[in-house]
């Protein structure tokens, strides 16, 4: 089982030092990647791309142009927000759902457009319920509604939180909760930690002999993108260890015993989305 470090684990600095700077080796900011090979510039290219040889793969969504923010989300966690946006939870979901029922190959850019898209329907279809039980406050992983629809595919959505712990607690770490998590053969959940949240997960494909992707789309500028552009984009990769080293980049806390909760997240196929009042996109 991952033993907790003392700060960060070896494998996560030594990724930092693979970009060749204080960026995350992921970030649309350089021109290569980790190995120092040239990034491909065409936008019509929707496949993966090599971060580092073997080890960590990205895809990444189509960039929108949104309102620059100073320091990501750290203006929301000095507020004291102790849970991520609505929109971003309901997107989490439904990309549990794709992790579920379509191979981590078929995966392209316009499937993360897709998730985007119908994660804020199934946003807005939770709200609207809310409100209509006059219920105040936007959705939680607790109240959001129990379906949602990917690409005209319905899902049925079951979600329990499954740990809470510290992020480097010698007990309960981050670390030691995720072996727990994929030693019990779950296959998605969505991790929270103030105000950020990850999808994450692992595909048993027989081909590849299965790879955990990890879903992220709260990332607005820098470090990942120019000032005022956002996307969703998954990394992918082999090995439990990597999971967790690019949860750790993409968290970025640099505070030692901040609270996480991990929920696990089942996903089943359902009816058509219009018996349930979903759009269809």
């Amino acid at each position: 089982m991952w033993q907790p470090p003392k700060r960060r684990s070896t494998a996560v600095r030594v990724m930092a030092m693979e970009a060749g700077n204080s960026l995350p080796p992921w970030s649309r900011l350089l021109d290569h990647n980790a190995e120092g090979r040239r990034r491909r510039k065409s936008d019509e290219d929707k496949r993966y791309e090599v971060e580092i040889s073997n080890r960590l793969w990205s895809l990444w969504g189509t960039p929108q142009q949104v309102e620059p923010v100073e320091n990501g989300t750290s203006l929301e966690s000095a507020s004291g927000r102790t849970s991520a946006p609505g929109k971003v939870l309901a997107c989490c979901v439904v990309a549990c759902c794709a992790g579920s029922f379509h191979s981590l190959d078929s995966w392209d850019s316009r499937l993360l457009d897709k998730i985007l898209l119908n994660g804020h329907d199934y946003y807005e279809e939770s709200l609207a319920a809310r409100q209509r039980r006059d219920c105040v406050g936007e959705p939680t992983l607790e109240t959001l509604n129990t379906y949602c629809c990917l690409n005209g595919r319905n899902f049925w959505v079951d979600i329990d939180k499954f740990a809470s712990g510290k992020l480097y607690s010698k007990t309960k770490s981050l670390g030691s909760a995720l072996s727990v998590f994929f030693a019990q053969h779950l296959q998605t959940g969505i991790l929270q930690l103030r105000d950020q949240a990850l999808a994450f997960g692992f595909i048993p494909e027989y081909a590849s002999r299965g790879a955990f992707f990890l879903f992220h789309c709260q990332a607005k500028g820098q470090p990942i993108f120019n000032d005022g552009e956002s996307a969703p984009y998954v990394l992918r990769m082999r090995q439990l260890q990597q999971l967790l080293n690019c949860m750790l980049i993409t968290l970025d806390e640099r505070r030692y015993n901040v609270p996480f909760r991990i929920y696990k997240v089942g996903c089943v196929p359902s009816t058509d989305c219009t018996l349930l009042g979903l759009k269809n996109h």
